[in-house]
């Protein structure tokens, strides 16, 4: 006697294997791998203070070779020369704010507040004396740079720049 393979047993037969498969193994098959990441518990950030100055001859010094590209966009044509004034580290842990006071007198405090996808969250406040003058949640890729900046200098314009790594 010949067995012959109807269309409706060729569907129902792996209906009715994935139903002997507890269900615990199907999630642990059926998830995601983004998901399957541990989670960011910390972070190292480095903060830099750079002064953009109108004078100078146009090139960015050695130290700065981090921002070069940010320093040569549109947004800095004003400027002529740049000096690292300062670098802070910071290590950040899930939920605790750490701070980092700076020769300039401004005061920026990060604080981890997670991961999602690819990016890391952080929470910043830079303030200067008792005024703050910025007060943020953001969103970034690991060893991606923020800047914060226009602060006035008697030469020229304080920013900052914050690159982190989880």
């Amino acid at each position: 006697m010949k067995h012959r393979t109807t269309i409706y047993s060729r569907l129902l037969a792996p209906i009715f294997v994935s139903s002997l498969v507890p269900l615990g193994a199907v999630a642990m098959i059926t998830l995601d791998p983004v998901e399957a990441r541990a989670e960011i518990t910390s972070a190292t950030c480095e903060v830099h203070a750079v002064l953009a100055m109108k004078s100078g001859d146009g090139t960015i010094p050695a130290d700065l070779d981090f921002l070069a590209a940010q320093l040569r966009d549109d947004q800095f044509a004003a400027f002529k020369s740049f000096r690292l004034l300062e670098t802070k580290s910071l290590k950040l842990k899930l939920g605790e704010t750490e701070g980092a006071t700076m020769k300039t007198g401004h005061n920026l405090k990060l604080r981890l507040l997670g991961a999602e996808a690819s990016k890391l969250q952080f929470h910043a406040v830079l303030a200067s004396g008792e005024k703050v003058l910025v007060d943020t949640d953001y969103k970034i890729e690991s060893n991606g740079i923020l800047l914060i900046g226009g602060v006035r200098h008697p030469d020229g314009k304080v920013f900052f720049a914050i690159r982190c790594r989880g």
